[in-house]
């Protein structure tokens, strides 16, 4: 570990090759390397602690709970009663958190392949797991996601991807291909839901858009929302599908009833206004979304612009 300092300094992130955003630092907690990537928590003037994986930040303590209440909520409250849900990455442990505050879950089954993460995010990031790793509903995977949906037979009501983005160089694109998607959909049971993050709209629209071509060409039913992030600087998008249930067929009551019935503590993001507003995309945007992108396949992955 590195020592505690103050004002570090600035972090330049990198949007996309054409645009960045800018972060004063005010200490850094831990800098090192696993075998997959540079992991470094630190703590920003304005966002608190955060986790950066690799140059990226991945949350911060300013809005964690946005960006994972509103990855795990839709699709849980979309099913119903979940008893068995899948998450592939989240090594933080904050997607496994919001899991396992659904009354009906009996397990949850986390697959990482980055150990080093989830230890580092165990011992500094309790504000994010709170607790979750020592929940025994919890069995974590330290593995390949790809590989553990291949070979499983294992079968869920909710399949969770917090996924690193699809970087060229990275170990997450085939998780955002058809091929990929086609072993989700025989992993869930009857009625089951699945969700992935899928980068944003604001800056890498057309990844965004294949992702959710590539998961509408597999599911009966699919469909993208989004919610401003301020650590991501912009938009932050996500893709839900069931063969089962339309999730743009919820409205406002029954959200929020749902999470009366079905969620323990109170929520701090989610409900059925902020519900609405994710799912209401503008015009212009969802034309933009349905022209671009195409369907991701091993062959021909889907890339984040380098």
């Amino acid at each position: 570990m590195v020592s505690a300092q103050p004002r570090w300094g600035w972090i330049i992130e990198w949007s996309t090759p054409a645009n960045a955003h800018m972060f004063s630092v005010r200490r850094v907690l831990y800098w090192g390397r696993s075998r997959y990537q540079e992991i470094v928590v630190l703590e920003y003037e304005e966002l608190g602690k955060a986790l950066i994986l690799d140059g990226k930040t991945q949350s911060t303590e300013h809005d964690e709970f946005v960006y994972h209440e509103a990855l795990v909520h839709p699709a849980m409250i979309l099913h119903g009663s979940p008893e068995r849900v899948l998450i592939l990455g989240g090594g933080e442990g904050a997607t496994a958190r919001e899991a396992l505050r659904f009354k009906s879950v009996k397990e949850v089954v986390m697959v990482d392949i980055d150990e080093e993460v989830v230890r580092v995010s165990r011992e500094l990031l309790p504000e994010w797991h709170r607790g979750a790793f020592t929940d025994p509903r919890l069995r974590l995977v330290i593995g390949d996601g790809y590989e553990y949906v291949e070979k499983s037979r294992e079968r869920f009501d909710v399949i969770i991807a917090d996924l690193a983005d699809p970087i060229e160089a990275g170990p997450a694109y085939k998780l955002y291909t058809k091929e990929f998607y086609e072993m989700i959909k025989e992993r869930l049971r009857e009625g089951g839901v699945f969700v992935t993050q899928a980068t944003s709209p604001s800056h890498t629209l057309e990844t965004h858009a294949t992702i959710y071509k590539t998961v509408s060409s597999v599911f009966r039913h699919a469909a993208y929302y989004h919610v401003y992030i301020k650590s991501f600087d912009g938009l932050w998008g996500f893709v839900v599908a069931s063969d089962y249930r339309d999730p743009r067929a919820l409205g406002k009551d029954g959200v929020d009833e749902r999470i009366r019935e079905l969620v323990k503590g109170e929520n701090r993001f989610y409900d059925g206004d902020s519900h609405m507003h994710m799912f209401t995309v503008p015009r212009y945007l969802k034309t933009l979304i349905e022209e671009k992108g195409e369907i991701a396949t091993i062959e021909r992955p889907v890339y984040m612009p380098a």
